[in-house]
């Protein structure tokens, strides 16, 4: 749809007839404040109005110079009109209404009309009242004209209303296509898990625990709905709670003690994370893992030493009295003289040989620390004794073979034992110190942490402060706000957790229902309700996959209206920080438009500009998606959306706007100096306006004229 062509009379500022042609890209409407942009806007609102809802007359819309200019019982017309072109079809909608002067002064209005004119070939049908209202709809379908008028930069926020998504959804995807089909599954799998329970009636063997089952089942699928109601409720909950803090957020715009209170619990969090990192207190693994359960073992080990060696003391005099009863020969008089002192020797293998041969070489006892110098007694005893050795060792290959006192060298073993043992004492004794000093560490980091946490409450007390200092609040609001603060907190809080925790309890009874499900199959293939059975496990697959499909369908409409919308969103902040709009989609069917910067975090208070092209980025998007699904385009008609913008950034846009292929009409108070001609009127910066690609018009009072008195005002339309 492109229009062609607007027309005004008498209404309103719009003294008698004013027609001019609109372009199929940008046309720019340019006035001053009070010179009729906000009229012309408002005409085309009451033309495109088919609801019924808003008077279809009102004196509101007549020129008080044409009423002035009425001679009594003398009447004239107040008319809108808007040429359009459909399908390459030629139409025009229009609405008037009679109004006259009576003697008395008053006015009368009469002959309310609303046309529709199509022009066949060389004649015109013509459609009065319902029939038109209901032949533009079909043109420009009210779910359509509802993205298509905006007023001033607040009504570009489409989401700003709570059906928005829904209607958004419904009216431009294919979600809706989906809603006949899961109702007509949801009543299939009632009939078919009736059909199921009767068929299981019959059959008598397995009939008590069907019913069982078909019980359980039922109970589940009840506390399922029970959890998934109160899980929606608390995510609602949430989510409300957010958006209260949001909005208190957004309020302190370019708030340096906000950015820098920020900052600083930044920090502090990060310290937090970093002190919680050195935290080391998996107690339970470290005692058998990292041997912590010996710290008191040392003792035990002490005990253990003093054992071993009283049993090898009484082991080697038995072997003593062994070997003099065998008549050991020159081992038993090495071992009688050593007796002399009595006391008991040592084993005739202590030291060993190598060691023995080792003293000798280096001429001292290695054993009590004295020095044996060749030829002296000390070192003739221990050449004696590593001959005694040598000699016992011929002697077990020349002799034969007796029978040993101790068959098993179990007390050689546990001194070998002792030996690893001793050489993990060193270990074992700084054991317990390391225990307390890695406990009192995890103390002194939890000191820390404490420390930490004192200030993070600190900072976000101070947060809260200055979130609830709002411009324009009464000293009441701010305490009000600012406890409402810590309730929306702590409420944001508790809603989450519970939020989380039922999400947990629905993953557990869903899978309890499908057990039980699973189990109701199972008896039910074993009876003659086996075709009901599979029926009714068919016909809830499809119902969940319907289900899925139209959830993944809105997953979809949303990612593809995100993505136009950051097409547009890039062509309108070109060289300019623009972020990325986001839909999020909240849990109570709303939804909201954000701006994400590039690692997903959302940019709170972007300045007016950007949220206004951001807003009109997600319109652009919508009649993007719009005339791929309906196979036609519509126009987008803005009454002053850039007001806040800079002069440098307007003709920026302008000049973008100007080059995408989208009809759009903008009635705006840009282009004007601040410099007047002669007459008063503000000039027109033609420069600038010469570098846009648009048709270009200025609206502007008939002079002279009485400010005081309206029945002098009359807004003209020139072409620029």
């Amino acid at each position: 749809m492109i229009i062609k062509n607007i027309t005004i009379e008498n209404f309103r500022s719009y003294y008698g007839t004013v027609s001019f042609d609109t372009g199929d890209g940008l046309t720019l409407m340019i006035g001053a404040n009070g010179e009729g942009k906000t009229t012309l806007f408002e005409a085309l609102e009451w033309l495109f109005d088919t609801s019924g809802v808003q008077p279809k007359v009102d004196n509101k819309f007549i020129s008080k110079k044409k009423i002035s200019e009425l001679l009594p019982q003398e009447s004239a017309k107040v008319r809108a009109s808007m040429t359009y072109i459909i399908n390459g079809n030629e139409r025009i909608i229009e609405k008037s209404f009679q109004f006259a002067k009576t003697f008395g002064g008053d006015i009368s209005c009469s002959n309310y009309r609303h046309s529709l004119y199509i022009q066949n070939g060389a004649e015109k049908d013509v459609k009065e009242g319902i029939a038109a209202q209901a032949q533009f709809d079909r043109d420009f379908a009210p779910s359509i004209r509802k993205y298509s008028l905006f007023k001033g930069e607040q009504e570009l926020n489409i989401f700003n209303k709570a059906d928005a998504l829904s209607y958004l959804v419904e009216t431009f995807s294919q979600v809706r296509n989906f809603d006949p089909y899961l109702t007509f599954m949801g009543k299939a799998k009632t009939l078919s898990e009736q059909a199921t329970d009767n068929a299981m009636k019959a059959d008598k063997k397995n009939t008590r625990e069907a019913s069982r089952l078909r019980g359980l089942i039922q109970s589940e699928e009840e506390t399922l709905g029970s959890l998934r109601a109160e899980l929606k409720e608390k995510q609602t909950e949430a989510a409300d709670y957010q958006a209260f803090l949001d909005n208190l957020e957004q309020n302190k715009e370019a708030s340096s003690l906000l950015v820098n209170t920020n900052e600083r619990l930044k920090a502090l969090e990060q310290q937090k994370k970093d002190e919680e990192a050195q935290i080391s207190e998996e107690y339970n693994y470290r005692l058998l893992d990292e041997m912590w359960i010996l710290m008191g073992f040392v003792p035990i080990a002490d005990e253990y030493r003093t054992l071993v060696a009283t049993l090898d003391k009484e082991r080697r005099t038995q072997q003593s009295q062994y070997d003099q009863e065998l008549g050991a020969k020159k081992l038993a008089k090495t071992i009688q003289q050593e007796l002399i002192d009595g006391h008991i020797p040592l084993a005739i293998n202590v030291p060993d040989e190598n060691t023995m041969r080792e003293m000798l070489d280096d001429e001292v006892c290695k054993v009590c620390g004295r020095p044996a110098p060749k030829g002296s007694d000390a070192y003739k005893f221990m050449q004696a004794r590593l001959d005694a050795f040598l000699a016992s060792q011929k002697s077990v290959e020349e002799e034969e073979e007796e029978e040993p006192l101790f068959k098993y060298d179990y007390i050689r073993e546990l001194n070998n034992r002792y030996s690893v043992l001793h050489n993990n004492m060193k270990f074992l004794t700084n054991l317990d110190g390391f225990i307390t000093k890695t406990i009192v560490s995890n103390y002194d980091h939890h000191a820390k942490i404490d420390k930490i946490t004192a200030n993070i409450l600190k900072e976000e007390e101070n947060k809260k402060k200055i979130l609830a200092e709002t411009d324009g609040l009464s000293e009441e609001q701010l305490v009000s706000a600012f406890h409402n603060i810590s309730e929306w907190w702590k409420g944001r809080a508790q809603a989450e957790r519970r939020a989380d925790y039922l999400k947990i309890q629905i993953g557990k009874h869903e899978a309890e229902l499908a057990d039980l499900r699973e189990q109701y199959s199972k008896i039910s293939e074993e009876s003659s309700a086996a075709m009901y059975s599979r029926t009714s496990q068919a016909i809830l697959h499809i119902k969940n996959a319907f289900e899925n499909a139209k959830q993944a369908n809105k997953r979809e409409f949303l990612s593809q209206l995100e993505e136009a919308a950051n097409e547009y969103l890039e062509k309108l902040n070109k060289g300019d920080f623009r972020g990325f709009v986001r839909v999020v989609e909240k849990p109570d069917e709303k939804a909201e438009v954000i701006l994400a910067d590039v690692d997903g975090s959302r940019v709170y208070n972007p300045n007016t500009a950007l949220r206004t092209t951001m807003y009109m980025s997600l319109l652009f998007a919508v009649s993007k998606l719009t005339s791929i699904k309906h196979e036609n385009d519509y126009p987008l008609i803005f009454d002053a959306p850039t007001s806040s913008f800079t002069g440098a950034k307007e003709s920026d846009f302008f000049e973008v706007i100007g080059n995408i292929n989208k009809q759009t009409i903008i009635v705006t108070k840009s282009f004007l100096t601040d410099s007047e001609d002669k007459t008063g009127e503000a000039k027109v910066d033609h420069e600038k306006l010469s570098k846009i690609k648009a048709k270009k018009y200025r609206l502007k009072l008939k002079r002279p004229f009485n400010e005081e008195d309206l029945s002098t005002i009359q807004s003209v339309v020139e072409t620029l």
